[in-house]
C-alpha cells in the first residue's frame, strides 16, 4: 500500500479526480489496485483485532478505534477499486458530453464513499495511536507510539485542505505513507505477541 501511495500523484485543487491527471498517469490503475489490496489487509487485521478482544478492546477507546478503522476501510476500499478499474478508462473518454457525464457520476460516487471512509479510518487510526501513547496497549516504545500519532494526525490535513480550499495542505497526503507503515508495524507487533502467547 505504501508503494502505491509513493507512486500516487499529489492531488491539487480539491477532492475531485481530474481526467487530465488520470489520463496522463499510465499506472493509475495498478497504483489503486495495490492500494486496495493494502486496504483489504487492513480490514482483515481490524477484524482480527476486534474478534481477538482482550487488551485491544478492553477499553472503549480501543474498541472504537478498531471498529472505526475497519468500517472506514470497507468504504475506502471501494474508492480505490473504482479508481483502479473504472476511472482511468473513463478519463480517456471524458472529452465527450456522454463520457463527461459518466465520469462525473463516478467521481461523485468516489467522493461519497471517500467522505464515509476516510474520516472514519483516520479517526480510528488516530485514536489507536493515541491509546497506544497513553496506555501502551501492546507496549510499543514511546517514540514509536508518538510517531504513529503524529503521522495519523498529519494525514487529516490533506482532506481538510481539499475540502476547505486550503490547497496548500494537499501535499500532506504523503503523511499517509509513514502512517500506514506505522499501522503495518503495529500489526506485526500484534502478530508477534500473539505467537509468543501461543496463539
Amino acid at each position: 500500500m505504501a508503494a502505491g501511495l509513493v507512486l500516487h500523484p499529489i492531488p491539487s485543487g480539491g477532492l475531485a479526480e481530474k481526467p487530465s491527471v488520470l489520463s496522463t498517469t499510465p499506472l493509475w490503475g495498478p497504483i489503486h489496485v495495490a492500494i486496495a489490496f493494502g486496504f483489504v489487509l487492513t480490514i482483515l487485521g481490524g477484524l482480527l483485532a476486534l474478534v481477538a478482544g482482550g487488551a485491544l478492546t478492553r477499553r472503549w477507546t480501543g474498541a472504537l478505534a478498531w471498529g472505526s478503522l475497519t468500517v472506514g476501510m470497507v468504504f475506502f476500499t471501494g474508492v480505490a477499486l473504482v479508481n483502479g478499474y473504472v476511472m482511468h478508462a473513463l478519463s480517456l473518454r471524458a472529452d465527450s458530453a456522454e463520457g463527461s457525464a459518466i465520469y462525473a457520476a463516478f467521481d461523485d460516487l468516489l467522493l461519497g464513499f471517500g467522505w464515509l471512509g476516510n474520516p472514519l479510518f483516520l479517526f480510528g487510526l488516530s485514536l489507536l495511536a493515541f491509546t497506544e501513547v497513553r496506555s501502551r496497549t501492546i507496549g510499543l516504545p514511546r517514540w514509536a507510539a508518538l510517531f504513529g500519532l503524529v503521522f495519523a494526525l498529519a494525514s487529516w490535513l490533506r482532506g481538510i485542505g481539499s475540502a476547505t480550499g486550503l490547497y496548500v495542505l494537499e501535499p500532506f497526503i504523503l503523511a499517509n505513507i509513514p502512517a500506514f507503515i506505522w499501522l503495518s508495524y503495529y500489526g506485526l507487533r500484534l502478530a508477534a505477541l500473539g505467537k509468543a502467547q501461543g496463539g
